[in-house]
């Protein structure tokens, strides 16, 4: 007996030695660490038919940040949601697909609770700064924002989007972190950054068949291979102030987010072997080039905005045509054209409001009139915020107006602080616009007699079934 107690003492004895170690390393790493972050309900309701609650989702999300010293920090953000809607609807309830496109040959319903947009836990930021003189270097997942628009992508195009709930979250809401290596260098004019991203993601598309479903993944997409050097993206911006507007260049060599839907189809209906010939698709991801550039400058009360980006080496979506004779749509579908992405904007304060229009606009250069795009892509913005101190609240209401398509999505807010800490937000999702005509459609609903439909894509106005209203609580800590 004596020996086991000798042993355990031999064994437990440095911890034992060193408790008062420990403990004081415990209590400096407590005082040093700062944490914050927020508990929250959404509960979102579709009023129109078929109606029902979409959404009652509770998150967790919590950051935090830990210096080790002054030139060197830690930095990281999570969330964890679960939506009660899925365990009190039928998921066809939800999503109201099944019973709208009833005409629809397919409509993806089989499956949709793999793809049910709730139980998720993610880490969203997790990245270390090293500081020095001139120098500010961060590597980990994080994001990067190069634009200076609000709620606006031109230059802005470093990390993709996630359309699981479309456009509805805030902005870094619908962002995807990415791993990426960022450096600064500040010289006494001139700043510049750097940027290596091997972790290769492209848009997320919400869940086949559900209320946001809109981008789906084609059949045998061909992805990049993630993290090697050869996939990897890589940017470089410079900006400094020139006689009192701050100005930047950027160039960033990227995977374009959507991938190109290569495909064989016949231009009319083929018979092969006694069958009709099927589309073949060969979906896959291809790089682009953009070199942007962004000016802000506060004239009294105002700040004027703009962006500008040059894109190469986009593939664009062609109709039906069949040029060469060959009995196929040409060029698999796509073609590759450069286009520009312009865009600008004021911010200024009237009637004791905060408004914030933009105007912005994609041109397809060389166009060709076989592309299924517009020539040109004009969209109007407005964000208005007014803060109402006698009701301890905050109104405000976004509007995009997507001109080409001639579609609205309005998103009016109001917000009342209770306290400090607790938050009461109530609003509304309203779209308007035509939806997307792609393909064929059955005719009468008989999958067996299809019609021709002219090519028409949609964004917003495929959703102007889903207009609802939401209340939001929130308690930050």
């Amino acid at each position: 007996m004596k020996r086991y107690v000798l042993l355990f003492s031999l064994l437990f004895a440095p911890f034992v030695s060193s408790a008062g170690g420990i403990k004081d390393g415990l209590d400096t790493f407590a005082e040093k660490i700062n944490l914050s972050g927020y508990l929250k309900n959404e509960t979102a309701y579709r009023y129109l038919e078929p109606r029902a609650f979409t959404k009652i989702r509770n998150t967790l999300f919590l950051q935090g940040n830990y210096p080790f010293s002054e030139s060197m920090e830690l930095s990281f953000s999570g969330r964890a949601y679960y939506d009660l809607a899925y365990d009190l609807l039928d998921y066809d309830t939800i999503s109201a697909r099944s019973e709208r496109d009833f005409l629809q040959p397919l409509n993806f319903i089989e499956g949709l609770p793999d793809g049910k947009d709730s139980n998720v836990a993610e880490i969203r930021e997790l990245y270390l700064d090293i500081f020095f003189d001139n120098v500010d270097i961060r590597i980990g997942k994080q994001f990067v924002i190069w634009g200076v628009m609000t709620g606006v992508r031109i230059v802005d195009e470093i990390n993709p989007m996630d359309f699981r709930e479309l456009i509805l979250p805030d902005l870094l809401d619908y962002r995807i972190p990415l791993w990426t290596l960022k450096a600064n260098y500040y010289g006494e004019s001139n700043e510049f950054e750097l940027l290596w991203i091997p972790d290769i993601q492209a848009h997320r598309p919400a869940a086949s068949g559900s209320e946001w479903e809109l981008l789906q993944e084609v059949p045998g997409t061909v992805y990049p291979e993630n993290f090697t050097l050869e996939n990897s993206e890589y940017g470089l911006k410079w900006s400094r102030t020139i006689f009192d507007a701050e100005v930047s260049l950027s160039y960033f060599y990227t995977w374009d987010d959507f991938p190109v839907i290569f495909r064989r189809v016949p231009v009319d209906v083929v018979v092969v072997n006694g069958e009709i010939e099927s589309p073949i698709f060969y979906p896959e991801y291809t790089q682009i080039h953009m070199f942007g550039s962004t000016l802000q400058r506060a004239f009294g009360g105002q700040i004027i905005k703009g962006e500008f980006a040059y894109v190469q080496d986009k593939y664009f979506g062609l109709g039906i045509v069949d040029d060469d004779n060959d009995g196929y749509i040409d060029n698999l579908g796509e073609i590759k054209k450069d286009h520009i992405r312009w865009g600008v904007g004021v911010d200024f304060n009237l009637w004791k409001t905060d408004f914030s229009p933009g105007f912005t606009q994609w041109v397809i250069l060389d166009y060709d009139d076989n592309i299924i795009q517009e020539e040109f892509d004009s969209s109007i913005s407005l964000f208005v915020r007014k803060e109402l101190p006698e009701q301890g609240a905050v109104f405000q209401m976004l509007f995009l107006y997507l001109v080409s398509l001639n579609e609205t999505y309005t998103k009016p807010k109001i917000t009342f602080n209770v306290t400090n800490q607790f938050q009461i937000a109530a609003g509304m999702d309203i779209f308007s616009g035509p939806n997307s005509q792609i393909g064929v459609a059955a005719q009468d609903g008989r999958a067996v007699d299809l019609l021709e439909l002219e090519q028409r894509f949609q964004f917003i106005g495929n959703f102007s079934k889903n207009d609802r209203i939401f209340l939001e609580l929130k308690y930050n800590f």
